[in-house]
């Protein structure tokens, strides 16, 4: 997992966080929020346009992965094949 780098400004605790919510949401164009609770980070409050932008990146990197498996698989692949009616009959699966 990530090492999570953040400025103090970007930390607030949950009773704050909730006492000025609205606050909160309004300056998310331009700002994180790191969410303490009990001294340890509970949550992280983005803007919506972070959140897509995340959601693109995993995209892209498990496309990557996927292309990296089918990749190897065509290195070290030994021609041997099974149809699915093999498989069915293989396993009993019918």
């Amino acid at each position: 997992m990530a090492e999570i780098l953040l400025s103090p400004d970007e930390l607030i605790t949950s009773t704050k966080a909730a006492a000025q919510f609205s606050r909160l949401l309004d300056s998310l164009s331009d700002h994180r929020w790191f969410i303490q609770r009990r001294g340890k980070i509970e949550g992280a409050l983005i803007s919506l346009e972070e959140y897509k932008r995340l959601l693109e990146l995993e995209e892209l990197v498990d496309h990557m992965m996927l292309g990296r498996l089918i990749e190897e698989r065509e290195r070290t692949d030994s021609g041997c094949r099974i149809s699915l009616d093999e498989l069915v009959e293989k396993y009993d699966l019918g």
